[in-house]
This record gives C-alpha cells, structure tokens and sequence, in this order.
C-alpha cells in the first residue's frame, strides 16, 4: 500500500464553502480518513490552504506530431502549474480522436479528458476554417466516437467566422444534435460573427457550456449602452453554465466585469492555454483565477469554479473530482494567496494591478504528490 499525507494546510470543503486545519490521508490512491501507519510521504505544507484538485476545463493538449503543432503538452500546464485535471476543448474531431490515448494518456501525468470537435481540426480543409462545409463537420463519426470513448465528455463547436466560415450556424446545430444524441454537453465558443450571438445561444440547453463569454470583441454578451443581450440572460436562467475561456484574444477585463455588476456568473474558470498564449496573456490556470479575484470574485467561489463546479459540469465527481471523499480517488493541490500588488493583463492589453495572486505550491494525483515547477 502506497501512502500519502499532507499535512498542516487549511483543507478547503468547497461544497460547504468552509476551511479547517485538517490533515488529508491518502492511500492506494484513495482519499481515506486515517493511516494506521505514518505515510511513505508526509508533505508539510503549513501556511497553505489544501483544495480538491484544480481542473482547466479549457485547454489544448492533443500534442499530436502531425495534425497540432500548437497543442501543449498536458503535464506543463497540469501537474507542473499544480493542476489535477485538464480538459481538452475540441483540439481532436472524429478522424484524429483515436490517436488520443496514445498521444496523451499514454504519456502524461496529469489526468486527462476531453471535448470532440464537430469539425475536423488540424486537417487540411483547402480554406475557411474546420467547420465551413458540411464534409468537415462528421455528425455520425462524432456520435460513434463519444460512444466509444469514455474519456470524451462533450461536443464542441467553434462558432465564429474564423472556423465556421460561410457554414456559419449549421455547423452549431450538427454539435447540438450530436451531443443530443450522446446524452453530453455541448461546449459553445463565441467569437467574431457571423453567427451572431444571439442565434447561437439559442440552441444552447441546460448544462451545455458557453466559454470565451466575457471576451472583447463586437457582437459580444455586451449590446447597446453595454446591457447584458437577453439572449445572453435568457441562457443563463435556463441553466447554461459560463465559462471564462481567457486564451490569446478571449477575456476582457471590462465587459467581464461590466457583466457582473448587472447580476451574471462566472461559474468556471479556465485558461484556454496553448502554444500560442503560454508566455503571454494566459500563461496559467492560477494567473487566470487571479484575474477573477481582482473583478470581486470571493476566495471560494474562485475555487469552486475550478473545482466543483466544472467536475459536475461535465460528470467528473464520481471520479473523485470536485471534493475530497473517503473511498473515492484523491486529487488535491496545495495553493497560497499572496499579498503582494501584482499588474496583470487581459487579452485587449488592458493593465490591471491585482492586491495579491494565487500561487499553487503542487499537486497530489492519487498517492503522488508533485511540486509545481513551471511559471504560473
């Protein structure tokens, strides 16, 4: 039997929303609730607080040779950034999907799932973007494939002129059918119209996810003397949840924050991480949660929207994800919040000076802890 404790943090119960000094035991794997024996390791982790294990619902992984050469691999934006989980946004479609597991799971630390593209990234498509025409977008191949793969935990769709180009709203509608028929969410990015906003969310129903929400471009959550749309309101009372999506250009510090004085959420948290925005803009799941802290969001709440909330936005707990458990896999990551001033920046280029940041000091995935050791 293989033990871990981690010991001295304040353990965070994000369902109760209360912090207790309490140890937390880990063995074979398994959250439990004493060891008979003193653990293989002891962490020591005082001054810290201890979260179940933080989950970037948005991210791109597929570090395929071929097809995605921007792609990261997961393990420099999980386990090394003190992340337990990351999920990948659609990097895959139905004809690269199966090559999955032997590009990422088979090779990374950090635990894994993932979206399915309706269109066909990283393939050749001759022009407009991997959802423009209607032989790039594979409705019976996405459905086969969320039916083969338990790892697959949705459908998304890019809905923007960039990657839908002429085939605009269609393409929407083919993920929306997919994912009715696989029983699993939809994952809707909005962008640069065509299609418009309001169009789009129509189609989207309880659960699905809505992610680049607060990002700075026309024809955003934002209209006339910058009121929320209702189509924007009218999806989130029906039980749409709200992602962040920060990315390269996909998160305004003033639309989010301009969003949140009239009353709406940001239910998750994520970083849209890849090649393109690792050093600049995003560069982290911690940097991201920052940035929400400095717009009012409380401690809690911050984590909850990397934790509880997208592990049952897309059916993770029963895997241990979200909480901490006895008898259930353990997944934890041990974080600090500074007090110190830090200047951040959105993807407009808009400078903020945030009173303190988020800090993740490692990671327990199971009975192993990891030390963060990449730039957060």
């Amino acid at each position: 039997m293989t033990t871990l404790t981690i010991t001295g943090g304040k353990r965070i119960d994000v369902d109760a929303g209360t912090t207790r000094d309490d140890d937390l035991h880990i063995a074979d794997d398994v959250v439990v609730e004493t060891l008979d024996r003193p653990a293989d390791r002891v962490v020591d982790v005082r001054g810290a607080f201890v979260a179940p294990g933080f989950i970037d619902l948005h991210t791109h992984v597929f570090s395929h040779p071929l097809f995605t050469t921007a792609r990261l691999e997961a393990d420099r934006i999980g386990t090394r950034q003190g992340v337990a989980c990351v999920v990948d946004a659609g990097s895959s479609g139905a004809t690269t999907v199966d090559a999955f597991p032997r590009f990422v799971h088979e090779t990374q630390q950090t635990r894994v799932f993932a979206f399915i593209n309706i269109g066909s990234p990283g393939l050749p498509n001759l022009g407009g973007g991997h959802a423009s025409r209607p032989d790039l977008c594979d409705l019976p191949g996405v459905v086969r494939a969320l039916e083969r793969h338990d790892w697959l935990v949705g459908v998304k769709v890019l809905a923007s002129a960039s990657h839908t180009g002429s085939f605009g709203i269609e393409a929407v509608k083919l993920a929306r059918k997919a994912a009715e028929l696989a029983g699993k969410p939809m994952m809707l990015h909005i962008g640069n119209a065509p299609p418009l906003i309001d169009d789009v969310l129509e189609l989207l129903r309880r659960g699905d996810i809505v992610t680049h929400t607060y990002h700075g471009k026309v024809g955003g959550v934002l209209g006339y003397r910058d009121r929320v749309i209702p189509a924007f309101r009218d999806a989130v009372e029906r039980g749409v949840i709200v992602d962040v999506g920060h990315g390269r250009s996909s998160f305004s510090f003033r639309v989010c924050e301009t969003a949140l004085a009239q009353g709406l959420p940001v239910h998750t948290i994520s970083s849209d991480l890849h090649r393109g925005n690792l050093d600049h803009h995003a560069v982290s799941l911690a940097r991201t949660m920052s940035k929400l802290r400095a717009l009012g969001m409380s401690l809690m709440d911050t984590v909850r929207a990397v934790t509880l909330a997208p592990a049952g936005a897309v059916g993770l707990e029963q895997l241990g994800f979200g909480s901490f458990t006895v008898g259930r896999p353990a997944y934890a990551t041990v974080f600090e919040e500074t007090t110190e001033p830090w200047q951040v920046e959105d993807a407009e280029g808009e400078l903020r000076t945030v009173p303190g940041r988020i800090e993740t000091r490692g990671v327990a995935i199971g009975s192993t802890y990891h030390e963060r050791d990449a730039p957060l």
